[in-house]
């Protein structure tokens, strides 16, 4: 660990910036270090079972036992600068999808998830060791993703930066760590990574500096946003969640951050770390360099861990670890919880170091999120199944290895439940998500250690796919793919899942917040529901038939306009959706999550709702299709070039297939009958929406005046086409 001392303009000593050694590459269990190489033991692949405390419990796991094949394995170039902290994430790039990884010898690789071929272009070589995740985000339109990386770690401060990559593996920015002029030793490299989501109405980047300032740019060109850098005053190893905290439409910034005893700009600093919520304007307006902090919590021990947001008992949790640095600190190996306001609500003493990031996922597959934290302990570790409401332990498992990297989860059997999938130095360890009893372990046989995340995606075959990054006894990086046999790969990034580093391909750490609702006392009718529900483009409702009001957004400052309306199958609430994908549930639609986090190629224009209520699709205007809950893919005009753009969507009861309806009123069927559409007809207005009837032998269109067209035995019941409306219509929803 190294300190220094610098003054702040117009203040007393300011904390000093502090840098410890990057975690070297870690001898799996077993096994013995010499000369800085790693000579492992006879370990081998853990392929049986063990027991999970009876033999009931062990049965259960036999039977839920997933089988992996081995795909595809690359070896790297980079011996003695392996894989490390970087962990895999899947970017499209030529010829498909594809993992990208970065390592400690400046490389960042793309391999083709389905063959483990290089991609034209890549690896690309940044002379400056990587311990960032790459994330990845489409910036051009062109369907193909760029990808973003913090460059530098804490062995070599002084070199580094954030960088953005073109799709074909070329420099499309660089932006320097920007440091206050008064700091005499200032640190260029950033560890964290950066995470992508909507801060100044665009798609941008954001990471904390192993310096003093965090920086916020824009994602195509890697302009500075206004309000950066920040000053954060101490290192950030932490990458940032992204999430609508508090329900107001902006994207908020939630992460971590070290502290050293010292003051600077009127504030007072102790020896410690922080969680911290940052509104997305940084410090614009505040006329301060550290303004815009809404609210924060410290801890007397570094936090190191990046944290997780998601939904936590009906509210917005924030879960993270502390780190080792301060010996003898109160809050070391603490699992902490905290609301919106950074307020504390349960702390968690765990065996070992918590620098970990959590994972939030649904391993008792009843739909709610637990937390899943790995810890190391001496030589070895564990992995802890905690409450995600109140904290107490669920299960606690030990691990061969230490783990260094953050777990991960999928239903790797489609059992309706997610299995945690546990990075070690001693192999990657797949952990029954119920029991907690190990299944297997991966890539132990080969020798092969892991500090990182392993990434789980939808493999091109239709299976899950994992993918696992680490380092050999020689300290070279190895890249393995496995599938797991008769597997389907709409579980992996399904609901109540964390399939990599920070959740998502953006990194936003979030799996899905409550939705900010204007909620109204309602009940589903005492009869069956009849009619349907509009929504305006500010997220205002009209009620039609015997469905209630059950609240609305129209009093709330949206980020984008709402675009859709999808009813709950007993009529008693409703879902409105945004364009950037936000989500919004009223009355007793329950939240599947919502694409509000992500970097859409193109905006969404409506949602359709399954017929249990235990999921939904959202559409963009260009017919890509999203799935959400027990909502199945049956196919998109994505790849199609169209006339007139995609409005909405949907759902026919009897067949679970969909309809979509472009603009101009033409209607596409997917495993769905075709009853008509207003292609052929001279519209007053656009059509901006469609419903189908509860019985699927219709469907209506509304237009943007509110016109209703039925189609099928779908009945007229009226419209607001002779009505001057405030905002257009933009949805329809009911039965």
């Amino acid at each position: 660990m190294r300190r220094r001392r610098a003054l702040a303009p117009g203040s007393a000593q300011k904390p000093g910036h502090r840098e410890y050694s990057t975690l070297a590459p870690v001898a799996p269990a077993g096994s013995r270090a010499r000369r800085g190489r790693l000579v492992l033991g006879a370990a081998a692949v853990t392929g049986a079972l063990l027991g999970a405390g009876s033999s009931g419990a062990q049965a259960a796991v036999q039977a839920h036992a997933p089988s992996f094949s081995l795909i595809w394995t690359q070896p790297l170039n980079d011996v003695g600068g392996p894989i490390a902290l970087s962990s895999p994430n899947v970017a499209t790039l030529a010829g498909g999808r594809s993992v990208v990884v970065g390592d400690r010898a400046g490389h960042v690789y793309a391999f083709n998830l389905g063959s483990g071929a290089g991609v034209a272009g890549w690896p690309v070589s940044t002379g400056v060791p990587i311990d960032s995740t790459p994330s990845v985000a489409d910036t051009t339109g062109s369907g193909l993703d760029s990808v973003f990386i913090g460059e530098g770690n804490a062995a070599t401060p002084t070199s580094g930066g954030y960088l953005g990559i073109t799709p074909q593996g070329a420099t499309m920015w660089f932006t320097t760590v920007q440091n206050p002029s008064t700091d005499t030793a200032p640190a260029k490299a950033v560890q964290a990574s950066m995470a992508v989501g909507n801060l100044n109405g665009g798609t941008d980047v954001v990471a904390g500096s192993l310096g003093e300032v965090g920086q916020a740019m824009n994602a195509a060109n890697g302009a500075m946003l206004p309000g950066f850098p920040w000053f954060q005053a101490d290192s950030n190893f932490t990458t940032p969640a992204l999430g609508d905290v508090y329900g107001n439409g902006r994207t908020d910034i939630v992460q971590g951050g070290d502290s050293s005893a010292g003051s600077a700009y009127g504030v007072n600093y102790s020896n410690g770390g922080h969680i911290r919520v940052l509104s997305p304007t940084g410090n614009s307006g505040t006329g301060n360099p550290g303004g815009g902090l809404v609210c924060q919590y410290n801890t007397d021990q570094t936090v190191q861990s990046s944290p997780a947001v998601g939904e936590l008992g009906g509210s917005v949790g924030i879960v993270f670890g502390t780190g080792a640095t301060f010996g003898g600190a109160s809050t070391t190996n603490d699992l902490i919880e905290v609301n919106a306001h950074c307020t504390p609500r349960w702390i968690e003493k765990l065996d070992g170091t918590t620098t970990s990031s959590p994972a939030l996922a649904d391993i008792l597959g009843n739909g709610q999120l637990q937390v899943l934290e790995g810890t190391r302990v001496g030589s070895g570790g564990s992995i802890w199944a905690l409450n995600g409401v109140t904290g107490a332990t669920i299960w606690h498992t030990a691990t061969a290895g230490q783990v260094i990297g953050s777990t991960v989860s999928a239903d790797l059997t489609g059992g309706g439940y997610q299995d945690a999938i546990v990075p070690t130095t001693a192999g990657v360890e797949i952990i029954d998500g119920k029991s907690g009893a190990l299944v297997t372990t991966l890539g132990q046989s080969a020798g092969l250690a892991f500090q990182n995340s392993p990434l789980v995606t939808d493999d091109p075959n239709g299976s899950i796919g994992l993918t696992i990054a680490g380092y050999n006894s020689s300290n070279q990086g190895v890249i393995q793919h496995y599938e797991v046999s008769q597997s389907n790969g709409a579980a992996a990034t399904g609901a109540g899942a964390w399939p990599m580093f920070h959740h998502d391909p953006q990194l936003t750490g979030n799996t899905g917040l409550p939705s900010p609702v204007v909620q109204v006392p309602c009940n589903a009718p005492s009869g069956s529901p009849v009619g349907y529900d509009m929504t305006a483009a500010d997220g205002g409702v009209f009620n039609y038939g015997n469905l209630p009001f059950c609240g609305s957004t129209g009093n709330l400052l949206l980020t984008r306009p709402v675009v859709g309306i999808a009813v709950t199958p007993d009529g008693g609430g409703y879902w409105l959706v945004a364009s950037d994908g936000g989500v919004f549930a009223f009355g007793d639609a329950k939240f599947h999550g919502s694409a509000g986090n992500i970097a859409l190629t193109k905006p969404v224009v409506g949602m359709a709702v399954t017929p249990d209520g235990g999921g939904y699709w959202l559409v963009a205007s260009d017919g890509g299709v999203f799935t959400y809950g027990d909502a199945t893919f049956r196919g998109s005009t994505g790849n199609i070039h169209l006339t007139k753009p995609m409005v909405g969507m949907a759902v026919d009861a009897r067949t679970g297939g969909y309809w979509l309806v472009a603009s101009d009123g033409g209607v596409f069927a997917y495993n769905a009958p075709f009853y008509g559409s207003a292609g052929n007809l001279r519209l007053v207005r656009p059509v901006v929406g469609m419903m189908a009837t509860k019985s699927g032998t219709g469907y209506r269109l509304t237009a943007g005046d509110g016109g209703i067209f039925s189609y099928g035995s779908a009945p007229f019941y009226g419209s607001t086409g002779n009505i001057a409306l405030t905002q257009p219509v933009v949805g329809l929803g009911g039965f």
